[in-house]
């Protein structure tokens, strides 16, 4: 029976999956992907795999660095009883991944409660991890702290070699005459001479090499040889030391080599799992919906191996009802490739991984059982007819209705009347079966039983007849035609050749070809007009949006222009009655007259009754009537030059305002009752940030900025605001403090890290 991973290549898309990888055990659990038919673990799989990739998509990947196989590591030191620095960098490399990925995940773990059981499996290694940084350095040697003892042998040999340093330059320079350069140079850990070999004589020493030329002689003097042989000792018993010191640590890693193999085992599931979601978001694939049923359903499917800029994608439809379908069209048109897609993509979704369509639902299959492609076997000395018939029997014979069988070209390579017949015989066993079928064939008599019988469905490979070209559409409910003496023309068969096949095709009994020839006219005929209803509705749609947009950008703007009208009303109307105010408590001075402040009060009212009708185009002329919402005021435009324009008010006073500031509005009604002029200076804050900065002012300037600031707030209804004081000396800071202790409505704290902390102060209003 065939292999369905060589055949559907998923051993290719595994690759590209474990190229994601950073660990080697993560890389070996990808390879190791393999078909299920268990639905509670392949549930479990895709679940916590939609966790992963939803967690990657909003806060990306999970810290995981590379990471050894430590199994293998353990067991080296089990043999050994010792490890290397490296070795122990392995380890310690892991148990700072699983803190980082500990810290991480604790932040968003109650939204992926699968990812936190398996993050929650992690073992607290913090004594190990403080061991091994404690003996191995950054650069993988033994820090001289490991052990006194080290420590101390290392010092001894750092004095040593002082003193050998100290000596080596006095006799350099006494045997300098002698020597080819004044370079020492070192032969089997000991510094020695570069003697000319004509005075080798002349200095007293051992000799331990010559050069390949016979000139040179590397002699060691007498006078350093004690030394050089109290360094060498030292450096043994240092040797000595570094391995007991490794092999102290080795025996406290394998006290806690289950721990470390835990940790190592989760690390690795973690970075499949990243892997996984990786490719997943990379090829912009779907995580299946899992039916109860035996169905395929497909919608918009690709191939994950054929490049995305070329691949057509299909729907593929396969249930229950309808569990067989029969794929007709012609040669090359794509029916293996649909054949090969269904077959790969329900493997991916049982194998635990998404796959590349818009939208996914499919049945849990017990097997997948396939013949596709050339079966010859020369090794069983089996033609390619015989090889398929030994594939499909192997198949009949164990088959059952929970399963999935994918044939290409059912019945071909024997005599086409002897493979039509044999090929509806298998087709109804299947039925009688129940499996879900995917078989493609060119048979007519296929097709027309395929049309009489309930269980089986016709589908193709739509054909463009005017190009002569396969469009690799699949089609469903439809059978196709297999196009072979069209395909033969394109290619340049002689003519009369073509005339004689299509004189003797025309004899044969092809009633349902044709019908077939006139379905697929109609067929291609609906897709077409399909496709330009599918473009009508789109510039429909498209248009709906858009005047549906232009609607509501109408409302928000009629809304929002209504808010600042009264928004910009209230604040006139508090800031004229604090003016009045002020006007009233001046009468006391007797600098100002009553019939004024009585005035004022009737401006007042009248302000407040006022019903302003907004005029929505904003095209201002000439002796338009228009309102000022900055202002509360309305008047009349007596000049316009350019964006400016100067207004008279029904006060009787002039403004001159930008033109994008004023809003058209009926003319007023004529009233008879002559006003009083009122000659009112209104100063109105209308613009108050959400902070105030008083850094590098006096104590008294930023208390008045601090007062004024605060009543602007309350008068615009701000509920939040910061006050930026700086650090310094903490005076501008406890005046702030200080002023907001005495007001009743509101509360206050210092900024956290990301409002400046300490150097600013955040208010709340009530």
């Amino acid at each position: 029976m065939q292999d369905i991973y060589q055949t559907f290549e998923f051993n290719k898309i595994l690759e590209e999956i474990a190229f994601l990888t950073k660990t080697e055990k993560g890389k070996e659990l990808v390879l190791s992907l393999s078909f299920s038919a268990d639905r509670k673990k392949i549930k479990f799989d895709l679940d916590e795999l939609n966790e992963m990739i939803t967690f990657i998509y909003r806060y990306s990947n999970l810290p995981i660095e590379a990471s050894k196989h430590l199994l293998k590591i353990i067991e080296m030191g089990k043999k050994t009883a010792i490890l290397t620095p490296n070795d122990f960098y392995f380890i310690l490399n892991d148990v700072i991944t699983s803190n980082k990925i500990l810290e991480t995940f604790r932040k968003y773990e109650s939204n992926f409660p699968l990812l936190k059981a398996r993050v929650d499996l992690f073992k607290d290694l913090s004594s190990l991890e403080k061991e091994i940084k404690r003996v191995i350095t950054p650069s993988l040697t033994i820090s001289d702290n490991a052990t006194p003892e080290l420590k101390e042998i290392r010092r001894d040999i750092k004095n040593l070699e002082a003193n050998l340093h100290s000596k080596l330059g006095s006799i350099v320079y006494k045997y300098s005459e002698y020597l080819n350069d004044g370079n020492l140079t070192i032969r089997d850990g000991h510094f020695v001479l570069p003697v000319k070999t004509a005075y080798k004589n002349k200095i007293l020493g051992l000799v331990y090499d010559v050069s390949d030329s016979g000139n040179t002689t590397f002699i060691e003097p007498l006078e350093i040889v004690q030394l050089n042989n109290d360094i060498a000792s030292k450096r043994a018993l240092e040797n000595e030391e570094i391995r007991k010191i490794l092999k102290g640590l080795t025996s406290l890693v394998l006290l806690q080599e289950d721990e470390i193999i835990n940790n190592n085992e989760i690390i690795a599931y973690l970075d499949f799992l990243t892997a996984k979601a990786r490719y997943s978001l990379n090829e912009d694939l779907v995580i299946a919906e899992l039916s109860n049923d035996q169905e395929v359903s497909l919608i918009e499917a690709r191939h994950p191996l054929i490049d995305k800029s070329k691949v057509v994608r299909n729907d593929y439809v396969l249930s229950k009802d309808k569990h067989i379908v029969i794929i007709s069209g012609p040669n090359a048109g794509g029916k293996t490739v649909s054949i090969k897609t269904v077959g790969l993509l329900v493997l991916m979704n049982q194998s635990g991984l998404a796959v590349p369509a818009k939208k996914a639902k499919l049945g849990i299959f017990n097997n997948i059982y396939i013949d596709i492609g050339d079966n010859q076997s020369l090794s069983d000395n089996l033609s390619t007819f015989s090889a398929h018939m030994k594939n499909i029997g192997e198949i009949l014979d164990v088959v059952k209705g929970n399963d999935l069988v994918l044939i290409d070209e059912l019945g071909t390579g024997t005599d086409p009347k002897e493979g039509e017949i044999l090929s509806i015989g298998i087709v109804k066993y299947l039925e009688k079966k129940h499996p879900v079928c995917l078989i493609s064939s060119h048979y007519s008599k296929l097709k027309e039983y395929a049309y009489i019988s309930n269980n089986i469905e016709n589908s193709s490979m739509l054909f463009d007849e005017e190009k002569l070209l396969p469009t690799y559409i699949y089609k469903h409910s439809a059978p196709g035609k297999s196009y072979g003496v069209e395909v033969a023309t394109r290619y340049g068969i002689k003519q009369e050749v073509i005339n004689d096949a299509q004189e003797l095709l025309n004899k044969e009994d092809d009633s349902f070809e044709i019908i077939i020839d006139k379905l697929n006219r109609q067929v291609a005929e609906n897709e077409r007009l399909k496709g330009e209803l599918e473009k009508e509705n789109k510039i429909l749609e498209n248009e709906k949006k858009a005047l549906e947009s232009a609607q509501k950008a109408l409302k928000n703007q009629k809304e929002h222009l209504l808010e600042e009208v009264k928004k910009e009303k209230e604040q006139i109307l508090l800031d004229t009655r604090e003016e009045i105010d002020e006007i009233m408590s001046s009468l006391s001075k007797g600098d100002i007259k009553l019939h004024e402040v009585i005035e004022a009060k009737k401006r007042l009212d009248n302000l407040e009754d006022k019903e302003v009708e907004i005029i929505y185009d904003e095209e201002i002329r000439l002796n338009d009537y228009v309102s000022i919402p900055s202002l509360g005021l309305e008047g009349k435009v007596k000049r316009i030059n350019g964006k400016k324009c100067l207004i008279s008010s029904s006060d009787g006073l002039d403004f001159e305002v930008d033109k994008e500031k004023l809003h058209k509005i009926d003319a007023p009604k004529v009233n008879k009752t002559k006003t009083s002029k009122a000659n009112y200076e209104y100063k109105i804050n209308t613009k108050v940030g959400l902070e105030l900065n008083i850094i590098g002012l006096r104590r008294d300037e930023a208390k008045a900025e601090l007062v004024k600031y605060l009543d602007n707030v309350r008068l615009k209804n701000i509920k939040t605001c910061r006050i930026i004081h700086g650090f310094g000396s903490g005076i501008l800071r406890k005046m702030v403090h200080d002023y907001l202790d005495t007001q009743k409505d509101l509360s206050y704290r210092l900024g956290d890290i990301n409002e400046g902390g300490g150097g600013a102060t955040v208010v709340n209003f009530k």
